[in-house]
């Protein structure tokens, strides 16, 4: 075999070698519980019944509290995130007025980056 096929055949085996590494690795290490967000929401309800150590009465009324209040919860969260974006877009048209065209295209492209930036640290790791 000549040396750059060897030299080839070596780094292809070791990225596929490091793929199936990093794919054991972060699934090993960095999954969250199945069934993703739900879960998580009964594994703290459960935990917080256990460190206060509720009898399971007292524990399925936290739990009916709880459950009413989520939707209070919900109503605020979406009043906020409607609030932040009228004055994130009132900022923004404010600084685009002080922008020339080729700078409002680079502005653009910024405003996009960030949003997506703001998208993935939202919606959090994919479990």
């Amino acid at each position: 075999m000549e040396l750059k096929t060897k030299t080839f055949a070596f780094i292809v085996l070791s990225f596929l070698l490091g793929g199936v590494a990093g794919g054991f690795i972060g699934k090993t290490y960095f999954s969250g519980p199945p069934g993703g967000r739900r879960a998580n929401r009964v594994e703290m309800q459960k935990q917080f019944a256990d460190r206060l150590k509720l009898t399971p009465e007292q524990s399925t009324k936290v739990d009916s509290i709880l459950e009413s209040f989520r939707g209070n919860f919900s109503q605020v969260q979406s009043h906020y995130w409607q609030s932040f974006h009228g004055k994130r877009d009132t900022l923004r048209m404010s600084i685009r007025a002080l922008l020339t065209e080729e700078q409002n295209t680079l502005f653009d492209n910024y405003i996009r980056e960030m949003d997506g930036h703001d998208s993935k640290r939202r919606d959090g790791p994919k479990r």
